[in-house]
């Protein structure tokens, strides 16, 4: 068999011919420059959305910035309370969002419960387009783990659901020491959560964090009435900014991106671990959101003092949704290969090894330590 075509020409005609196998040879020969072409391209569209999740970080970078600039302080973890708002919060009219910072301020009700990210804001205060508009910040995304649509966790039948806008990226947070004692027992939730933050005794605890991004308080309860406390500035970080961990991409295990709520099946049972909360609160239990620890304990043999967390940054293996490991929920790690970003003090990006050792990234996270140590 062939596929045949005659020429004619003036003195007679000429015939050209195509086997089967000749043209079975070149279909694969076009199959075979595709299969090579695929990952070149997928490899192009990744670098791109690297290079987009970088310039989200530069623009985090600067907007801390400017705020402090602005405010001469370092922009607070949140304010008061776990859920009455965050960094990200504050820092909208930063990235040219003032808009969605009015929403919050108006929207705002210094009394009990009611929180930027509990039920009675989002279903009572907001409507649906402020919700899509909270949730649509490009700038909170990295376009590798999640598309550029709204991105919120909201359901109106659930008034115990902790509601708001989602995103990857968490400040730095590191507690002082080698090991959690008995007395201390800090936890990674303690460094800007749980009711009644004005209490001596988290008072004490909060006082361990040795990062920059520390909780806000104000004489009043509101921040709007001007007397909010604003505590470090850039002159707080002894060690300089340049060798300072500022924000990075948090981990969220596969299959659990856009999910607040608990593993409902295997040894993971009952356990959230999604880790994708609303970056406008800190946390919930074992899902912290808008901050991630690097100098964090692993708490579950349930008595202290607790391991240090040895690998901050998740690796390859920590990603499968019923790898259950708390440490993994409220660490860092990005779906970059091996790598993972981050804002440094100084305003740069820098790309970090999923290698990097406890030791190193605590020495970096640590504001005053006085350890010299070298980006990894």
């Amino acid at each position: 068999m062939s596929l045949r075509k005659t020429v004619k020409m003036g003195w007679g005609s000429k015939t050209y011919a195509f086997t089967l196998v000749e043209l079975l040879v070149v279909i694969a020969i076009i199959g075979i420059l595709i299969a090579l072409l695929l990952p070149a391209v997928q490899a192009a569209r990744e670098a791109a959305r690297r290079m987009q999740c970088s310039n989200n970080f530069k623009q985090i970078g600067l907007a801390i910035h400017n705020f402090h600039d602005s405010r001469k302080s370092i922009p607070p973890s949140n304010f008061f309370d776990l859920n009455r708002t965050t960094l990200f919060g504050f820092l909208y009219p930063y990235i040219e969002q003032a808009a969605l910072f009015e929403i919050i301020e108006k929207s705002y009700d210094p009394g009990w419960g009611n929180y930027v990210t509990w039920h009675n804001m989002w279903v009572d205060k907001l409507t649906t387009e402020q919700r899509n508009a909270l949730g649509s910040v490009s700038a909170y995304k990295c376009p590798t783990k999640r598309s550029p649509e709204i991105a919120i966790v909201f359901d109106a039948s659930k008034a115990e659901q902790k509601q708001g806008p989602q995103g990857d990226y968490a400040y730095v947070v590191s507690v002082r020491g080698a090991t959690a004692n008995a007395g201390d027992n800090l936890g990674w939730w303690d460094h800007g959560s749980g009711s009644g933050t004005q209490y001596a005794g988290i008072e004490r605890r909060l006082n361990l964090v040795a990062s920059p991004f520390q909780v806000a308080r104000s004489k009043s309860g509101v921040w709007q009435d001007g007397s909010m406390t604003l505590k470090l500035t850039f002159g707080s970080v002894v060690d300089g900014l340049t060798n300072q961990l500022f924000v990075g991409e948090k981990h969220i295990p596969l299959g659990r991106v856009g999910k607040c709520d608990s593993v409902e099946e295997g040894p993971a049972k009952n356990q959230p671990n999604s880790g994708d909360c609303s970056y406008l609160m800190t946390g919930v239990w074992k899902s912290p959101s808008s901050g991630r620890n690097i100098s964090s304990f692993d708490d579950g043999n349930g008595s202290p003092p607790y391991t240090p967390l040895q690998h901050p940054i998740a690796r390859s293996g920590d990603f499968k949704e019923d790898n259950f490991n708390p440490i993994r929920t409220y660490g860092f790690g990005s779906y970059h290969t091996g790598v993972c970003p981050f804002a440094m003090g100084d305003g740069s990006v820098q790309m970090i090894s999923s290698t990097a050792t406890f030791n190193v990234l605590e020495a970096l996270s640590i504001m005053d330590d006085g350890l010299a140590v070298s980006l990894p």
